[in-house]
């Protein structure tokens, strides 16, 4: 057989060795087994001793080998080593004799007693960027630039393999994450009750407008046992499950606790505190005002925990805001809340908003003004107390003027008939 003959004869075994591979690894599912048949492949059709398949893991600043033929898994220093410059460099790396090459790390030979002679480093692209490398060792007859032709194809491979199995696991990620929040959205919906119709002496509304599918904003509207009324507005720091959670019991335990008939709305409060601390976390906390009418609707007895101040616009045109802050709940266990009270008198509106509202912004990321908001509530004087959330809204639409909505929109409304 001549030399062409036998070369045509070679590369046509090598052609049909790679289409054979190829469809073999597009029937594999596991990232792990897809990983470990390149580095079998690029080992064996190149005729080389080992192969491993090195990973950039940035979190670490390191190089560590996802695929390592007759080793323990290895991690060294980004940068170190002859796959280091390889990746640092992403160029290939041919050396047929290592004895005067610098860049050889000696110490992986004395940890393993593998004795390295020769070394084919070809790097791992994914979209353009360097995810790694391919190594070969020892190949007794040297390696060529056709096996490095042959390595850059598997390489190829191995990316691609390394990069769909993270676009899957990010696309699952979404999906878990997108199911984590309608699961929250449906908790958070159903915690918000219906605007409360045929309650003595006062006209209610509860409007809550996420700022995304799930929000960290709840209020509760609540008629009590001995003919008072209560109203509570708050904003759970983050989103999700967790956050739903949190609306849950807050909502749970403030009615029970409300419903006591307790005339001590600090203490109420302090003891919300102290039992949501225990089973919350430090970043999960909720700023909270929470308001009791009394039963013959001539006094409010109020608490904030740090909520926006509410407004109260009585029947004379004067417009006042509630003064007194507290620490959110959940967030010291010790935290005192300061108790106190306003006159109450027929004709007067009551509104509560949460920070979506006064903090709003538009395309210049210019803050609404919160003298704005008192404005609109002035001009509510003797509307119905059930347009005043969508007018705040769409005043803030109106500012926001297409700028993304980044906080949730909640407003509560009473009215004193």
């Amino acid at each position: 057989m001549n030399t062409t003959t036998a070369e045509s004869s070679s590369a046509d075994r090598i052609t049909r060795a790679i289409f054979e591979h190829a469809t073999r690894i597009s029937q594999e599912q596991e990232i792990e087994e897809l990983v470990r048949l390149n580095a079998d492949f690029a080992r064996n059709l190149a005729g080389a001793d080992r192969c491993s398949l090195w990973l950039i893991d940035t979190k670490s600043n390191e190089l560590w080998t996802k695929v390592a033929h007759g080793v323990d898994p290895i991690r060294i220093p980004l940068g170190e080593g002859l796959v280091g410059a390889c990746v640092n460099e992403d160029k290939v790396l041919l050396v047929n004799d290592i004895t005067s090459e610098t860049r050889l790390l000696r110490k992986v030979d004395q940890s393993s007693g593998y004795h390295t002679q020769q070394v084919l480093c070809v790097p791992l692209r994914a979209e353009g960027r360097v995810i790694g490398a391919l190594q070969l060792l020892n190949k007794p007859s040297g390696f060529t630039e056709a096996d490095a032709g042959l390595l850059g194809l598997l390489a190829h491979f191995a990316a691609s393999a390394i990069d769909n199995e993270r676009l899957r696991q990010e696309a699952l990620g979404a999906k878990l994450m997108k199911h984590e929040l309608n699961l929250a959205r449906d908790v958070q919906a159903r915690l918000l009750p219906q605007n409360p119709t045929g309650v003595l002496g006062l006209g209610c509304v509860g409007f809550c407008r996420p700022a995304r599918s799930i929000g960290g904003d709840y209020y509760d509207l609540l008629p009590l046992r001995d003919g008072g009324f209560a109203l509570t507005l708050g904003d759970v720091s983050g989103k999700g499950i967790p956050a739903a959670v949190m609306m849950a019991s807050i909502q749970t335990l403030l009615r029970s606790l409300l419903q006591r008939g307790s005339e001590d709305l600090a203490g109420v409060l302090s003891e919300l505190n102290r039992t949501l601390y225990v089973s919350s976390t430090a970043e999960r906390y909720s700023t909270l005002f929470c308001g009791v009418i009394s039963a013959d609707r001539t006094k409010l007895t109020y608490v904030n925990a740090a909520q926006v101040q509410p407004m109260l616009l009585h029947s004379d045109g004067q417009l006042e805001r509630l003064e007194g802050s507290g620490l959110p709940v959940a967030m010291m266990p010790e935290a005192v809340y300061e108790q106190s009270s306003a006159a109450l008198r027929p004709g007067d509106l009551l509104v509560v908003v949460s920070d979506g509202i006064v903090e709003a912004c538009n395309q210049e990321d210019e803050f609404w003004e919160e003298a704005e908001v008192d404005r609109i509530v002035l001009g509510h004087g003797v509307s119905d107390v059930l347009e005043l959330p969508e007018k705040l809204c769409r005043a803030v639409d109106t500012y926001a003027n297409g700028a993304e909505q980044y906080d949730d929109m909640t407003v509560v409304a009473v009215r004193i008939s």
